[in-house]
């Protein structure tokens, strides 16, 4: 009966062991989406910023700089 337990409990070990390593893989993938995650946010945040710095440095919009102007249409 010694022989069978310490079987189960060889056998619980590896179980445990495996168990384990796939946490920890599991939480290295984890740390890595969230790592590109970030990335991508910055990224977006960075894109955001230059739009709109390229918009706030044009105050005139394009409405604005054809009034005034006559409307001229051309015939073939």
């Amino acid at each position: 009966m010694s022989a069978q337990v310490q079987q189960q409990q060889s056998d619980l070990q590896a179980l445990l062991n495996e168990e384990t390593q796939r946490v920890k893989s599991l939480q290295l993938e984890l740390d890595a989406k969230e790592s590109e995650i970030e990335h991508l946010k910055q990224k977006m945040a960075l894109g955001a910023a230059d739009s709109s710095s390229i918009h706030s440095g044009n105050d005139m919009d394009l409405d604005d700089t054809l009034l005034g102007l006559p409307f001229v249409t051309r015939c073939p």
